[in-house]
């Protein structure tokens, strides 16, 4: 089996699983389907002879592939909770030849993936692509990242390879604020410097700048009564709520800003007569402008609470995640042998920053340098997700050669 037909069936495999995390789940795993998923893999891997997978309680499978030679080692990983977008849980996905044109990718329910809103297909035609049936997100976010990290182990175990100790790490919960890589002990993965393989648009994109992440959420509490009696008595929490969100502007916002701009991003609300909840994200690459966008909140938040003195309003701020490229150290080698790899593979090197966090934000502050590589898939978090095959193989074939790299030597 060639690892092109390796990864289609995989990940195929994969996605009907549904383990998508919840975001007010308790416990570490949040779901029965990511445990579902790890046992699987963890299984999987000793099929192919790596028995040496460790899978604790909270859902995080770290394997060991041995080395052999001398060479540095190397650590991968991937998270095995898909997102959720209020959308189906359960993942349909299926591969369609891609003409150039638009196609449906369910045609009773009239769900049509329009070439021109997501023009980056058009580079794909002829391609074989992984899409959803519409009812759900596709998952490659990040089981396009679980397929390759299995097509190295099964690629490492059936090839004479020279190589180090290989670490492979899933962890669960990383739509939820990488809750799986905060529970991770890094004792557990002994290499210099690690990869998350997490999907970033295009192939060969490479990341090592991620977002500086903070939430807030906020309560309003406001007074009911009956609308017919409420002169100077109701306080209305959807109304202060709106206040709050009117007092930013709409241009700081995820869809009008690109590159190194950040935003706040109001992605959730809840309200009744009595209460009304608010959970905003707060996004910047530079350190000092996060600092002063969680001032902004909170100031917006004392104006309101003086507009409307009988509300009660609390905000519970914390951070998430940190910029990777917060903790760049002198040594480049994590770069360099990305750089290198895809040079060698001919692929051109895409480097951009993460308009997002990955599990390597956590790692990278406990001190594992750990840089995001590509895994070709598209519109994550949407149900026009898509992942060319042609993408995936080339993720797959960028891993093994820096394993390759590595285990001979060439990295100076």
């Amino acid at each position: 089996m060639t690892n092109k037909d390796y990864l289609r069936d995989a990940f195929l495999r994969y996605t009907k699983i549904s383990s998508q995390s919840v975001r007010h789940g308790e416990g570490l795993p949040t779901s029965e389907g990511q445990q579902q998923m790890v046992m699987h893999l963890k299984n999987e891997l000793h099929d192919m002879g790596v028995t040496d997978a460790d899978l604790h309680s909270n859902g995080i499978l770290i394997a060991k592939i041995q080395g052999n030679t001398d060479a540095p080692a190397i650590s991968f990983m991937s998270h095995v909770d898909t997102v959720d977008i209020g959308a189906s849980p359960d993942v349909h996905a299926h591969i369609v030849e891609f003409t150039g044109d638009d196609f449906y990718l369910d045609k009773e329910q009239k769900i049509q993936f329009k070439v021109d809103d997501y023009p980056s297909i058009k580079a794909h035609k002829g391609d074989e692509i992984f899409v959803t049936d519409g009812s759900s997100v596709l998952g490659s976010d990040d089981k396009a990242g679980v397929a390759v990290m299995m097509g190295l182990a099964r690629y490492l175990t059936t090839n004479n390879v020279k190589h180090g100790d290989v670490y492979l790490a899933f962890v669960p919960d990383e739509e939820i604020g990488l809750k799986g890589a905060k529970a991770l002990d890094i004792r557990e993965l002994p290499v210099k410097f690690s990869y998350t393989i997490d999907c970033s648009d295009g192939v060969g994109s490479f990341s090592y700048e991620t977002f500086n992440a903070a939430e807030a959420n906020i309560t309003i509490k406001g007074v009911s009564i009956h609308p017919g009696r409420a002169y100077h008595i109701l306080v209305n929490p959807v109304l202060v709520a709106n206040d709050i969100i009117e007092s930013f502007s709409d241009k700081d916002t995820p869809e009008y800003t690109k590159g190194y701009e950040g935003y706040y991003y109001f992605y959730s609300i809840e309200a009744n007569p009595m209460e009304a909840k608010l959970n905003l994200n707060i996004r910047d690459f530079d350190l000092k402008k996060f600092e002063k966008r969680k001032e902004h909140v909170l100031d917006i938040i004392a104006k309101i609470q003086k507009k409307h003195p009988k509300a009660e309003i609390t905000v519970d701020m914390y951070d998430v995640y940190a910029n990777i490229a917060n903790y760049l150290s002198q040594d480049k080698k994590p770069i360099e042998l990305v750089e290198k790899s895809l040079a060698n593979l001919g692929i051109e090197i895409q480097r951009a920053p993460l308009r997002g966090g990955t599990d390597g934000s956590v790692l990278s502050a406990k001190g594992l340098m750990t840089p995001n590589i590509f895994t070709g898939g598209y519109n994550v978090h949407s149900i026009f997700e898509y992942l060319p095959l042609a993408a995936l193989e080339k993720s797959l074939d960028n891993t093994i050669e820096m394993v390759r790299i590595l285990g001979e030597g060439e990295l100076k």
